[in-house]
Parts: C-alpha cells; sequence; structure tokens
C-alpha cells in the first residue's frame, strides 16, 4: 500500500521518443513536510538491487541524510540485459517503483527527504557521469564487494568504486558491506549547523581512513 508519508512527483520517461539520447525513467517523490533550504544536500547513490548497493543505501538514510536532503538513486540497465529488451515502458516503471519503496521504506526515521529514481539503458560509467553534471549532486555514494584493504574498503583494481574515486568530479563516499553487521542508528539531535562530511565520518564505523577521499572535492 502507498506510505502516506510521501506524495509523488511529476515523472517522466523518454522510452517512447526515438530521437532521445538517453532512454531513462525518472520517478519523483517527496516527504509531506520535504522543504528545500539553502542547507538542503543532493546525493546521488548508485543502486543495482545487490547487497553492498542495499548497505550503502542504508548507510546515507540512516547517518549521512537529513530534513531537507534530496536522494537520487541510480539504477542502470546493461543494454544486453533482459529488461533492455523490453518493448513498453511498464517493466521499467515496476523496476523503478520497486526502488522508491525501498528507500520509504528505509526511512525508518521518517526524515522528510526527496527522492528521485533514474532508471537508465545504457553504460553505467557514462551514466553516472550524467547523472552528476544533470543534478550537481554534494556527493556520491557507492557500495563495494570487498573488505578492507590497507584501509581502504574494497577498492580493488577494476572495481567501480575504484573507478569512481578517480574520475568523479564530485566526492566519493564508499561504503562497505559489512556497515551492515555494524548498524548503527543515528539518534543525532536536529542541529541547524549539521556536522560537517569529515566529522561524520570521522565517527562512523563503516570507514576505514577514508576521510582522504574528500580531498577530490
Amino acid at each position: 500500500p502507498p506510505d502516506g508519508r510521501f506524495t509523488k512527483r511529476v515523472s517522466f520517461d523518454t522510452f517512447s521518443n526515438p530521437d532521445a539520447s538517453i532512454y531513462s525513467l525518472t520517478l519523483k517523490m517527496k516527504h509531506k513536510d520535504y522543504k528545500y533550504t539553502r542547507r538542503s544536500r543532493t546525493f546521488l547513490i548508485g543502486f543495482d538491487n545487490n547487497e553492498y548497493s542495499t548497505s550503502a543505501l542504508e548507510w546515507l538514510i540512516d547517518t549521512f541524510a537529513d530534513d531537507g536532503d534530496e536522494i537520487i538513486a541510480l539504477r542502470v540497465v546493461e543494454p544486453k540485459s533482459k529488461l533492455a529488451d523490453e518493448k513498453t515502458v511498464e517493466p521499467y516503471r515496476m523496476e523503478a517503483r520497486k526502488i522508491i519503496d525501498q528507500v520509504v521504506e528505509k526511512n525508518d526515521e521518517d526524515k522528510e527527504i526527496s527522492i528521485i529514481v533514474e532508471l537508465a539503458v545504457g553504460n553505467v560509467k557514462t551514466l553516472l557521469m550524467h547523472m552528476i553534471h544533470l543534478y550537481h549532486p554534494d556527493s556520491l555514494i557507492v557500495g563495494t564487494r570487498g573488505r578492507s584493504l590497507n584501509g581502504i574498503a574494497g577498492v580493488l583494481p577494476g572495481s567501480m568504486s575504484k573507478w569512481c574515486l578517480q574520475n568523479s568530479p564530485i566526492p566519493v563516499i564508499v561504503v562497505r558491506p559489512d556497515r551492515k553487521r555494524n548498524k548503527m542508528k543515528s539518534k543525532r539531535q536536529r542541529d541547524p549547523n549539521r556536522r560537517s562530511y569529515l566529522e561524520i565520518l570521522e565517527k562512523t564505523s563503516s570507514f576505514e581512513d577514508l576521510t582522504q577521499i574528500f580531498s577530490k572535492a
């Protein structure tokens, strides 16, 4: 059943446009009390329904996001995948709804956030860069399969997390899958001054000396 805390916003797709450079579907939803302010932030997260991306989403909502923030979940469909062969937009719409429902469900602290799901067909790296330039997010959140390696969580040669760290024009936060085992709800007070990114990372058990990531900002 629909969650009464959230209201739908205008959604659209380009699947019926033969001249579109990117085939994508956008679903938008916001908390009924959501208000954009000068302190609002936008977070872009790569999401593909695997455990590590689900863990990253949970960390983002529990620990990082706050009232007035916006979360953009990007789900990339590879051109050779089964879903990409669909001839109508409805299967894409159903997939996007599943993702937006997961974000709403994991917001169990009832944070007043805005949610955008972008489901697009194409190359992951190309689409990540496209969404960064489209939405100008404050940071990119990525999950990783790997374990800690010399203080860097799963940043192994050839990994997507490593590519993001090397190429993203915005700060990148890499979240380990074992964060779920160490899950610790954020109970901080609603501080109008907000803690900085670095302060949050220093006090979060999900990371091991990853604060240097922000030097790319």
